[in-house]
């Protein structure tokens, strides 16, 4: 606790320029905040820190500061959520893609597609069968390096892949947040690779009903998935330019899955 009420932690995600530091006057922020970023919220800062003010006005009401703007807000967690998406700062040399990893025998195989392909859940799945976890919803790129770096967060399930997965015969221990507008399952591997490792594949995955398919893509096709693919816009320019040519030239597929148990299939063998 600090000053008159005020309790900070520290948000430390890997590989940016920055800390976040979330100060509140209201506790039950930093504990939700504690479950959510599980290992990566500390009590003291790793570098350098840019400021997130949530300070609870009544019942329903916060004020939120962040780099001199301050603005009445009714969803902290939301907020603190949109402060890191939309002000990442990423280091220089990160190229930031929006998906998940697993790692086997040495190799990361990368899971890139849209909102609702089931990233999340198809990583869950893979974790429980094998493969060990790497990073889910943001992949970071290390292109000075040619490697995958290891950001092992918390993975977060709907209700709706809580049910594939035990449908699937998986059943992981699970804790529910339901705080304003964040209502997810907490999963928390255990089983996580945490040395850089070089890319082995990557797939573009969509979720289908009743076909599983892989296919093979030119380079020029995936450079452009790549680029669309991206946390953040990046300006077409040198060095992203020639991250993005060098890993079109690895080998690239589309992934169309119903079931769960094709796509381990599928990278047990490209990766045997």
């Amino acid at each position: 606790m600090f000053g008159n009420g005020e309790y900070k932690r520290f948000l430390s995600m890997p590989n940016r320029r920055y800390d976040y530091c979330i100060v509140t006057n209201f506790f039950e922020i930093i504990k939700v905040l504690e479950i959510i970023y599980y290992g990566f919220l500390k009590h003291d800062p790793v570098r350098q820190i840019v400021e997130v003010g949530i300070y609870q006005v009544n019942e329903d009401k916060y004020k939120a500061f962040f780099r001199g703007k301050v603005e009445e807000i009714k969803d902290p967690i939301s907020f603190v959520n949109n402060i890191i998406f939309e002000n990442p700062f990423f280091e220089e040399n990160i190229l930031a893609m929006h998906g998940a990893v697993v790692e086997v025998l040495g190799k990361a195989y990368l899971f890139l597609g849209e909102t609702e392909a089931g990233k999340t859940t198809l990583a869950s799945y893979l974790i429980n069968k094998g493969f060990n976890y790497m990073a889910e919803d943001c992949i970071l790129i290390d292109y000075e390096q040619d490697v995958v770096n290891p950001y092992p967060n918390p993975l977060y399930l709907r209700n709706g892949g809580v049910e594939i997965l035990e449908n699937n015969g998986v059943f992981v221990p699970l804790r529910y947040v339901d705080y304003f507008s964040f209502k997810r399952y907490i999963y928390i591997p255990q089983n996580c690779q945490n040395v850089p490792q070089q890319i082995g594949s990557i797939f573009f995955i969509k979720r289908s009903m009743n076909r599983n398919k892989v296919s093979a893509i030119k380079a020029e096709d995936a450079f452009f998935r790549l680029i669309k693919s991206t946390i953040i816009q990046y300006s077409l320019r040198h060095p992203y330019i020639r991250e993005f040519k060098r890993l079109s030239t690895l080998p690239c597929y589309i992934l169309e899955y119903a079931d769960l148990s094709f796509v381990k299939n599928a990278v047990e063998e490209m990766s045997g």
